[in-house]
């Protein structure tokens, strides 16, 4: 297997995946660098979530390899570092009738189990995550539950939760989809300008004038094969 090449926290070769007979993936290649920002667009069901799960390592390759932030995924090397790559799915992830402030503190309960199932945060915790919310712009927000916020709030809360986890990259799956257009464009440029903090961002997208304006980079997915936009 080749060194892993300088510069570029995600590395995709030659991937392929299916559904059963289903052929998702064939042959997809992608190298992004570390602090770059890029989109995936393509028509629905060809496989834009399906290619993010692989990258978060949540599916496995069927051929071909993906190297993010150094490690093959699935392996050891890989599982160590989970807790730097931030994902965030359609649905969100958000725990409903939970506050927006719990919801964010969710970055903090694979390393401090005991804290999260007794629900006792130290005062430092808090002190992040409230801070991840202001950083977002939710600091007065922070009760509030999240199933009584806005679709842009709530994109919001999903961002400050993976800023809390201190993540290199962040997967997003349509994070501004069914949001309006200067909301959309609000969590576009709040999302894009993590970058500053030297976030590697890959987002599905389906504006294409968002994406032109916000990201370095777009790439198509199309009969299983991923291709640069020119």
């Amino acid at each position: 297997m080749p060194e892993p090449s300088a510069g570029h926290a995600v590395e995709l070769n030659d991937v392929f995946f299916s559904y059963g007979s289903t052929r998702i993936l064939s042959g997809v290649n992608l190298k992004v660098g570390y602090g770059e920002a890029i989109a995936i667009m393509g028509r629905s069901g060809v496989g834009k979530t399906t290619l993010l799960k692989i990258i978060a390592g949540i599916l496995k390759p069927e051929k071909g390899y993906v190297r993010v932030l150094g490690c093959i995924t699935n392996t050891g090397c890989f599982n160590s570092l989970r807790g730097r790559i931030a994902y965030i799915p359609q649905n969100l992830g958000l725990v409903e009738g939970e506050s927006a402030l719990y919801n964010v503190l969710l970055a903090k309960a694979p390393s401090k189990p005991l804290r999260f199932m007794a629900g006792l945060w130290g005062r430092d915790d808090l002190s992040e995550a409230l801070e991840a919310l202001r950083m977002v712009g939710l600091d007065g927000k922070a009760k509030s539950r999240v199933d009584r916020l806005s679709g842009g709030e709530r994109q919001r809360v999903a961002i400050a939760r993976a800023i809390l986890q201190r993540a290199e990259i962040l997967l997003a799956d349509e994070p501004v989809s069914n949001l309006d257009l200067d909301t959309a464009e609000d969590i576009a440029k709040l999302m894009v300008g993590l970058k500053s903090k030297g976030l590697t961002i890959i987002a599905v997208m389906h504006d294409k004038w968002l994406t032109s304006k916000y990201f370095d980079k777009i790439y198509l997915l199309d009969g299983g094969i991923l291709r640069e936009a020119v």
